[in-house]
């Protein structure tokens, strides 16, 4: 059994330096029904437990350790087990508070834990814990804390925290604090639960990630698996950054770059707490969603366009209802004047009766995947004077299965609904979800997460590219080209006579620019609409020494594809709309290198093109593998590419070589 394989299910325990002052640990290992000893040489018993002098006293080695002692007896305490024989740690202290000796203490006791092959969560956090099972937490965990099939790992305690007060929303096979993963990080918890029959899907808090290349790869393992991961990262402003720096010790890095890299993994990325926790109600139920196309009911036409603007912000496709349904509607519900989707069900039929209608005849039609039923849930109203909300949800459950789709509840409120309504919830296995702009947001990350492929690394080339620096354009573009991007045809001249010739040869309209600056076109190195070899050649004296005659090509829609080597994370590639202004265009998509076609081509489309995809994905894919293959190269662009129909050529590239 591996060391976090034990921490999960471990058949004992030793609780080191127990004392009443650590009550809550004890009482919470023992509430787990597992095998618990303390260790304290001070005292004979605490809260009924024998006490015993050392874990070596201990009449067997116990499975997992929790080291509830200060940093100036922790060290010796973890030794003291290892040498004992065990293998699995929880250690809960030595944070900020400890100052330099604490951070010394750290780097200590993790050198102790990995020099042994052993596992530990901490130090600095509130331990870990499994609903149904054993829980080695700091606290007290709720009762109501529910067991399923999502794993939370937190770079925070007290988000740890939030999750398990969530009680029965979501049902958690373990929810982990991971503290400063001295010896054991979000990493290694990543490639484990990859291979855990018991995890479905994985929340992740993350404040830093210390191991780059490690935590893509237990991504890839999850994604491999089939399991979908959803994120909360910090650190994404200035602000945050200082923040979670000076909390973790650790460098953030650069939150594009991490986000590249979610992003190549299929890693759901959501933007507060809510929104990842409504995304985890919905990942950890046994039905998962077959497509996009959701119909909505609700008894509120305010709160159709509210749903209906969330769901553009979120990129939810609510589909028109084609003119057969809208006619099905009509011929048993009389009273639907104009009925849309989201579809107003106010005042049509009284609502245990034009809801489970409704839900029927859009489950029954075929145009949709998800049914969502957005009805007001809220704890603070009388139960007794909406008797029709159960119904509604039997309905929508027992239609939603009979056709394949994916049921789901939405409220307007963010507060919990009354407690009958969530025992249906759950005995329906019915996620409820709270506040539309969060719960619509969960809908779209579920129903849009696709499964990523994995990475293939290209060998790397023997042969180092020539130059330092950025690279002239001609050279620039004779690197890409070998790689298969298209650019429009070009000549070098090195002479005004030349460029009049390569003018000729090339066919007017040409441009003449500057063979060497980046940007060029801000600078006035660049000179277009020349249309005889007179013009050529004096653009060509005006600029001055190499210059580079090509082709113009028509005017169209302009893209840019580019790379550039986060020294964290390796290539990130990006796409997006190109042109001199391209700083100032949002709406690019960066994503993590290496790239495959599949990917590449997703990631063309999540930019918005349609138009040139198929060209577009290729050049991502030619500008991945050159990078993968000449780790020298530290940044790439190419822009424009100009579009034109499915076709897409290149009109300038820039290939900057930095050190191996």
């Amino acid at each position: 059994m591996d060391g976090i394989a034990t921490l999960l299910a471990p058949r004992s325990l030793a609780l080191v330096g127990a004392s009443p002052r650590t009550e809550d640990p004890i009482l919470t290992a023992r509430a787990s029904g597992v095998t618990v000893y303390a260790v304290n040489p001070s005292r004979d018993e605490v809260l009924g437990l024998t006490c015993h002098p050392s874990v070596a006293a201990l009449p067997e080695v116990p499975d997992v350790a929790m080291l509830l002692l200060g940093h100036e007896r922790v060290e010796a305490a973890l030794a003291e087990a290892l040498a004992a024989g065990v293998r699995a740690f929880v250690v809960p202290g030595v944070g900020a508070e400890a100052g330099p000796a604490g951070a010394a203490v750290r780097e200590r006791i993790g050198a102790l834990t990995r020099e042994a092959g052993a596992t530990m969560v901490g130090p600095n956090c509130m331990g870990l814990v499994v609903p149904g099972g054993v829980s080695c937490w700091i606290g007290r965990p709720p009762a109501a804390t529910a067991a399923g099939r999502v794993t939370v790992l937190c770079q925070s305690g007290s988000v740890a925290d939030a999750f398990i007060s969530l009680g029965g929303r979501v049902g958690f096979r373990c929810i982990v604090s991971l503290g400063a993963e001295v010896a054991t990080g979000v990493a290694d918890w990543l490639v484990h639960v990859a291979d855990d029959e018991a995890t479905g899907a994985v929340g992740l808090f993350l404040e830093t990630v210390r191991e780059p290349a490690a935590f893509a790869e237990g991504l890839s393992r999850c994604a491999a698996a089939g399991k979908p991961v959803a994120c909360l990262k910090v650190g994404r402003s200035e602000a945050g950054a200082r923040a979670a720096r000076s909390h973790t010790g650790a460098l953030v890095g650069s939150g594009e770059a991490l986000s590249a890299t979610l992003r190549r993994y299929g890693v759901i990325e959501t933007r507060n707490f809510n929104e990842l926790t409504e995304t985890l109600e919905l990942l950890g139920r046994t039905r998962r969603p077959r497509g996009r196309r959701v119909a909505a009911v609700s008894e509120s036409g305010g709160e159709c366009a509210l749903l209906a603007d969330h769901a553009e912000e979120a990129g939810l496709p609510y589909p028109p209802l084609s003119d057969a349904l809208v006619g099905r509607l009509r011929e048993r519900f009389p009273n639907y004047i104009e009925p849309g989707n989201p579809v107003d069900a106010w005042a049509v039929a009284p609502a245990e009766e034009i809801y489970p209608g409704t839900l029927e005849l859009l489950a029954t039609s075929g145009e949709f995947d998800v049914l969502q039923a957005q009805v007001d849930l809220a704890r603070h109203r009388d139960e007794g004077s909406d008797p029709w909300i159960e119904p509604i949800l039997r309905a929508l459950v027992e239609v939603a299965d009979a056709h394949g789709l994916f049921p789901v509840v939405t409220s307007i409120h963010n507060g919990d609904p009354t407690e009958r309504i969530e025992a249906v919830g759950r005995e329906l296995d019915l996620p409820l979800l709270r506040g539309l702009r969060d719960g619509v947001a969960a809908i779209a990350h579920v129903t849009g997460w696709r499964q990523a492929s994995a990475p293939v690394h290209a060998a790397r080339s023997s042969e180092r590219i020539a130059g330092e620096g950025a690279l002239s354009e001609h050279d620039s573009c004779a690197v890409l080209e070998r790689y298969g991007v298209p650019f429009a045809p070009r000549v070098r001249a090195v002479s005004p006579e030349e460029a009049a010739r390569a003018a000729e040869t090339l066919g007017f309209p040409v441009v003449v620019k500057i063979d060497g600056i980046a940007h060029k076109a801000r600078e006035g190195g660049v000179v277009l609409g020349i249309v005889s070899p007179a013009e050529a050649a004096a653009a060509a004296a005006r600029l001055g020494g190499h210059t580079l005659v090509a082709r113009q090509l028509p005017a169209g829609v302009e893209a840019f594809v580019g790379m550039t080597r986060d020294p964290a994370f390796g290539p990130i590639l990006a796409i997006g709309h190109g042109g001199v202004v391209i700083e100032a265009l949002a709406g690019a998509i960066s994503i993590a290198g290496p790239l495959d076609r599949s990917t590449a081509l997703a990631a063309v489309h999540d930019a918005g093109f349609n138009e040139a995809a198929e060209v577009l994905a290729d050049v991502l894919v030619a500008v991945s593998r050159l990078a993968d293959e000449h780790p020298e190269i530290a940044e790439v662009d190419v822009n424009p590419l100009i579009l034109d129909g499915p076709k897409a050529v290149a009109v300038d590239g820039l290939v900057v070589v930095g050190e191996r």
